[in-house]
């Protein structure tokens, strides 16, 4: 992973993915609340700014990207429990875990959670 003051190797990276990927951006008042990124049927990233927390911005985005597909997948290290926390609520499980093995030394963790729609009942079922 980047470091975080890594700035333009960071700003890189999500540039290409803003341009190759399909993009969500929640906004209020030209203020960027969240934004979802997803790569056919992977979300590769789900943020919401703090504030925006809490306010159904995520849910929303979430649900922009569960549009027009069957099933999505989305990973979140095993420490990020308030994320965990809300795509369990939002309908995702657990499918597997890997452990990341960072340049620094650092291992954490990444658990891959899924959602799956679920298939409608044609009126000829019991």
């Amino acid at each position: 992973m980047t470091k975080l003051d890594d700035i333009e190797p960071m700003a890189d990276y999500w540039q290409t993915r803003f341009r190759t990927d399909l993009v969500w951006v929640a906004e209020k008042q030209e203020q960027i609340l969240g934004f979802c990124v997803r790569k056919e049927d992977n979300i590769g990233a789900l943020y919401v700014a703090g504030p925006a927390r809490n306010c159904g911005v995520g849910k929303r985005l979430l649900d922009l990207a569960k549009e027009n597909r069957d099933w999505i997948t989305v990973w979140a290290f095993e420490l990020n429990t308030q994320a965990r926390k809300f795509y369990r609520r939002e309908g995702l499980v657990e499918i597997s875990r890997e452990t990341e093995h960072f340049d620094d030394g650092v291992s954490l963790v990444d658990v891959e959670h899924r959602w799956t729609r679920l298939a409608k009942k044609s009126p000829d079922t019991f």
